[in-house]
């Protein structure tokens, strides 16, 4: 399997001029390039691109098992974290006393013997102090209450907990007011993770998710729908909103909301997947870009090791994007 690590920005600007004329002789991505501006060289999160493993709690490894019914991804999350993705969709449940990271499955997998949360957020805790450049998302499928979730993870979060330190909060950082920070700024500060929930609760202030650096993701972000379709046949390239009251082109002055791309089907099947993957970089420019007006800043995909789609994100990751009126 070949991966490679994400890249950030630096050096970026001569990559980018040469990517961007050689736009004009490949012809890729021709409904995006109208837009495109050489990356800064101290890009912000709005300027990048991130690999993300949907499900990636839904392997074999984390999970301990021989098998599993339609793993998502090839590797741990540790692993995950190692071969370049940078985000990482988890689904939280609560069972068998512990909050556990599970892709629910009826009989199939049902979520009492899960992995528990604080084992796979130790597993991020462990990676940032191995990398000290890499900035971190969990997008978190959450079906905790907060007094559940603040019982797992609390201790992790803590000031003086071992991600204490580590959590950007975009609420009290001035984010819809001055948009979002330089990577080299959070790199600065220490704080290189991200932690959104479903939960549209965690909005307030005054949330038990909120108060542990959960931000509700509909105030932060926008996401196209979760599924391209069925696990074999034709895929559903279309790019439309999974939130009805969300647009992916929402916008708000002085704050641009990060576009999360899925790009995935109902269930991993092989080949498909890594069809799909392959195909990654001409969906997200010349699909979801011009449906949303901006340029995906997380790629999710199922089984990241086929089908390369770190291509994706390097070539994402060459340039920035402004809608031109």
């Amino acid at each position: 399997m070949r991966t490679r690590r994400t890249f950030t920005g630096r050096g970026a600007a001569a990559v980018a001029a040469l990517a961007l004329a050689l736009t004009a002789f490949t012809g890729q991505g021709p409904a995006a390039a109208a837009g495109r501006e050489p990356l800064p060289a101290d890009p912000t999160l709005a300027d990048l691109t991130f690999l993300t493993g949907h499900n990636a709690m839904h392997n074999t490894e984390d999970q301990r098992r021989s098998a599993l019914a339609a793993p998502n991804q090839p590797h741990s999350v540790a692993r995950q974290l190692d071969d370049g993705v940078r985000a990482l969709m988890l689904d939280a449940h609560h069972a068998n006393g512990r909050v556990r990271m599970c892709h629910a499955i009826p009989v199939l997998n049902p979520c009492g013997s899960n992995v528990d949360a604080a084992t796979v957020f130790t597993a991020i805790a462990d990676f940032l102090e191995r990398d000290q450049e890499a900035v971190i998302t969990v997008f978190l499928e959450d079906y905790t209450t907060a007094d559940q979730l603040t019982a797992e993870l609390g201790a992790l979060l803590a000031d003086g907990g071992r991600l204490g330190g580590r959590v950007f909060r975009p609420d009290t950082a001035g984010v819809r007011e001055n948009g979002w920070p330089a990577v080299s700024s959070l790199r600065a500060s220490g704080q290189r993770l991200l932690l959104f929930t479903a939960d549209t609760a965690a909005s307030g202030r005054e949330n038990g998710k909120n108060r542990l650096g959960f931000m509700s993701q509909k105030d932060w972000t926008v996401e196209n729908h979760w599924s391209m379709g069925g696990g074999i046949g034709d895929a559903d390239w279309t790019c439309r909103s999974r939130w009805d009251d969300v647009p992916l082109t929402q916008e708000e002055p002085g704050f641009r909301r990060l576009f999360v791309m899925n790009h995935f089907r109902d269930v991993p099947v092989y080949p498909t997947y890594a069809n799909d993957n392959a195909k990654l970089q001409d969906r997200a420019e010349n699909h979801c870009l011009p449906a949303a007006a901006k340029k995906p800043n997380f790629l999710a995909v199922d089984q990241y090791g086929d089908g390369d789609p770190m291509a994706a994100v390097d070539a994402l990751n060459t340039y920035t994007y402004r809608q031109r009126g």
